[in-house]
C-alpha cells in the first residue's frame, strides 16, 4: 500500500512539473502561409508584437482578430484565417485564404468654395494615388485625405471643413464607394507683419519679406522668410509664423520673433585636411555697429602650412544678405604647402554685391593685391596687381548640411593692366559647376567641373596665387595638392594658363549615417596643352554628421608613373 502511494505521489509531481514547464513556454517565432508581398508584411507587423507572449487561447483569438483586420486594411474583407501553435507551443502558425479583393467602384470628390477654381488644389486631387478600379487600401485612403488637408493649409484655406469623408463597403459586391465633400471657404491673404519686440533691424525685417500685404497666402513663403532672416548677421534665433487664430477680413497676420546676437560674437572651430593637416578657425563679429545695420567680421585660420587673417566691413543697402557694399583686407601665408614653395599675400578689396532677377549673386569688385613668393631655388619675387572684375554665383540645395539635391554655379572674370598699378597685362576667367542628385533614396550622383583660362604673355610674370594648378583633396584625388602643373627646366612646378578638372562620383547609402563612394577625377593645368591629362580614381566612405559628411577617400593616381595611392580626409558637404 505504501509503495502504491509513493508511485502515485511521484507521478503527480511529474505531471505538476511538466505542467509548470509547459506553462513557461513563450512564443519565439511565427510562420505565415497562404499570402505574400504587402499582405504578408502587414500581417507580420501584428505578429511581431506577439513574440515573447504566452501561448494561450485568449492570445489565439486576439491574433485571429488582428490578422483579419490587417488583411481588411489592404482591401480583402472576407479572409479565412486559422491560427495554431506548433507542437512545442513556441511558434505561431497562421494559415490564410485572403478571399476576393474589394475594389473602388465609385470615387466622388467634391470641392466647394474658392478652392474649386484653385489649380494647385485641383492638381493635388488629380494626382492622388486613389483611382477608380484600384483595390481599396485604408492607408492610401488616409494618405489622400491628409494630402488634400495639407494643400489646403499650404495655400491658406484655414476655414476648410469636411461635411463628408467616408468610404462604404459592399461585402456582397466586393466593392467600395469613397466620398469626399470639402467646403474650402475663402483663401486668406497675407496680412500685416507684426514684430514681437523692438529691434533696430525692423527695416530689414520688413524688406526681406518675400510677400506683400494682400497677396494670396502660401506657406512656403513663410519658410523662405524665416531662412532669409536667419541668414542675416543680426539674429541668434528667428521664428516666423502665421497667426491663424487672429485671422479676419480674409487676412492672416504674420508674426516675427527675433533674438539678437550679442554685441560681440565669437566662434571657434576646427577641422582636418590631408593637404593642410589639422586646422583651427576663430571668428569675431560685431553684428550691429550703426543704426543702418553696418557690421564687422574677422576670421583667423591657422594650420601647419597655411595661415590667413581677414577683416570685412559691410554696409547693407536694402538686403543685408545680398544687397550690400563691403570693404575687406587680408593677409595670407603659405609655406611649403607644396614642395619648395613660399607665398605671402596682402589684399584689399572693395565690392558691390546684389541679387539679380534670376537669383544670381552678382559681385563687382576692385582688388588690390601684393604678393611675395618663391618657387624652388629661385629668388623671391614681388608682384602687385590692381584687378577690377565681376562674378556671378548661384547655389540651390535641399537637405541642409547633408544635401540630397543641389546645383552650384560660379563664374568670374577679372583683368589687370601693367600701366595701372599691375605687374603684367592679364585677363583671367574661371567657371565652376557642381551637380548633385539622389535617386531611390540611397543612390547619390555627384558631378563637378572646373575650367579656367588666362590671357597673358608670360606665365612667369603672373602672381603665384593667380596661376592654375590641379591635384589634391578638392581636385584630382590620388595626386598631391597642386602637383599637376607645367614644369620649368629645373623640374619646378610653375603653374599654368589653363585649367581643366572634373569629378564623377557615386555614393550608396548602406546605413543610416554611412555611404560608400566610388569616384573618378581627371584634370590638367597647362600652358599649351602638351601636358598629359591626369586621372585619379578610388573608393571611400562618408559618415553623415550634423555639420556635414566626413569624407574618407583612398585614391590611385592612375596616370602617375609610381601608381602610388593617397588617403584624404575632408569635412563638409559636397555643395
Amino acid at each position: 500500500m505504501f509503495n502504491q502511494l509513493l508511485k502515485f505521489f511521484c507521478f503527480f509531481c511529474l505531471l505538476v512539473s511538466l505542467s509548470s514547464i509547459a506553462s513557461e513556454n513563450i512564443i519565439e517565432d511565427y510562420e505565415i502561409k497562404g499570402i505574400s508581398g504587402d499582405l504578408e508584411n502587414n500581417v507580420a507587423l501584428y505578429l511581431k508584437q506577439l513574440v515573447g507572449e504566452k501561448p494561450t487561447r485568449t492570445l489565439r483569438r486576439y491574433a485571429k482578430t488582428q490578422v483579419e483586420n490587417s488583411i481588411k486594411a489592404l482591401g480583402y474583407y472576407s479572409p479565412v484565417v486559422n491560427i495554431d501553435f506548433d507542437k512545442d507551443e513556441r511558434e505561431l502558425v497562421v494559415n490564410i485564404e485572403r478571399g476576393p479583393a474589394t475594389r473602388i467602384e465609385s470615387l466622388n470628390i467634391t470641392v466647394n468654395g474658392e478652392a474649386k477654381q484653385d489649380p494647385f488644389v485641383q492638381k493635388t486631387i488629380e494626382n492622388l494615388n486613389l483611382k477608380q478600379g484600384d483595390i481599396l487600401n485604408h492607408g492610401v485612403y488616409s494618405s489622400a485625405h491628409k494630402k488634400i488637408e495639407s494643400v489646403l493649409l499650404e495655400y491658406g484655406y484655414f476655414d476648410a471643413k469636411w461635411p463628408v469623408r467616408k468610404f462604404e463597403v459592399s461585402l456582397k459586391k466586393h466593392s467600395a464607394t469613397i466620398t469626399f465633400t470639402i467646403d474650402s471657404g475663402v483663401r486668406y491673404q497675407f496680412g500685416d507683419i507684426l514684430i514681437a519686440r523692438n529691434t533696430p533691424a525692423e527695416k530689414y525685417i520688413r524688406s526681406l519679406a518675400p510677400f506683400k500685404m494682400g497677396q494670396s497666402y502660401k506657406a512656403s513663403y513663410i519658410a523662405d522668410y524665416n531662412l532669409d532672416l536667419s541668414s542675416t548677421p543680426y539674429f541668434k534665433s528667428v521664428r516666423v509664423y502665421a497667426d491663424i487664430t487672429a485671422r479676419k477680413n480674409k487676412q492672416v497676420p504674420i508674426k516675427v520673433d527675433v533674438l539678437h546676437k550679442p554685441e560681440n560674437s565669437y566662434e571657434i572651430g576646427g577641422g582636418f585636411s590631408t593637404d593642410l593637416g589639422p586646422k583651427v578657425r576663430f571668428k569675431w563679429s560685431k553684428p550691429w555697429i550703426t543704426d543702418n545695420g553696418h557690421y564687422l567680421e574677422s576670421n583667423l585660420n591657422v594650420s601647419q602650412k597655411q595661415q590667413d587673417i581677414s577683416m570685412a566691413y559691410t554696409v547693407p543697402v536694402n538686403d543685408p544678405n545680398d544687397d550690400l557694399w563691403r570693404f575687406s583686407v587680408g593677409y595670407k601665408l603659405e609655406d611649403e604647402l607644396t614642395n619648395e614653395t613660399y607665398s605671402e599675400i596682402l589684399t584689399g578689396q572693395l565690392q558691390r554685391q546684389w541679387l539679380t532677377e534670376h537669383k544670381w549673386v552678382r559681385t563687382a569688385f576692385l582688388r588690390r593685391e601684393q604678393e611675395t613668393y618663391r618657387i624652388g631655388d629661385d629668388e623671391e619675387k614681388t608682384t602687385e596687381m590692381l584687378m577690377p572684375g565681376i562674378s556671378y554665383a548661384r547655389k540651390q540645395s535641399k537637405g541642409g548640411t547633408t544635401p540630397y539635391w543641389g546645383e552650384q554655379w560660379s563664374i568670374s572674370a577679372e583683368f589687370g593692366l601693367d600701366s595701372v598699378l599691375s605687374s603684367t597685362n592679364l585677363v583671367r576667367v574661371q567657371l565652376q559647376h557642381a551637380w548633385l542628385r539622389t535617386y531611390l533614396d540611397r543612390h547619390l550622383i555627384f558631378l563637378k567641373a572646373n575650367v579656367g583660362a588666362m590671357i597673358v604673355n608670360d606665365i612667369n610674370n603672373v602672381p603665384f596665387s593667380l596661376r592654375f594648378y590641379a591635384g589634391g583633396d578638392q581636385s584630382v584625388r590620388g595626386f598631391a595638392y597642386q602637383s599637376i602643373s607645367p614644369q620649368n627646366e629645373q623640374g619646378e612646378r610653375i603653374g599654368g594658363k589653363y585649367l581643366l578638372a572634373s569629378t564623377a562620383e557615386y555614393n550608396y547609402q548602406f546605413a543610416k549615417n554611412w555611404r560608400a563612394a566610388l569616384f573618378v577625377d581627371g584634370g590638367t593645368a597647362t600652358n599649351d596643352f602638351s601636358e598629359q591629362f591626369e586621372v585619379g580614381a578610388g573608393f571611400g566612405f562618408r559618415y553623415l554628421t550634423p555639420v556635414g559628411p566626413i569624407r574618407i577617400d583612398h585614391a590611385w593616381g592612375l596616370t602617375k608613373e609610381s601608381k602610388s595611392t593617397r588617403l584624404s580626409i575632408t569635412i563638409g558637404p559636397e555643395i
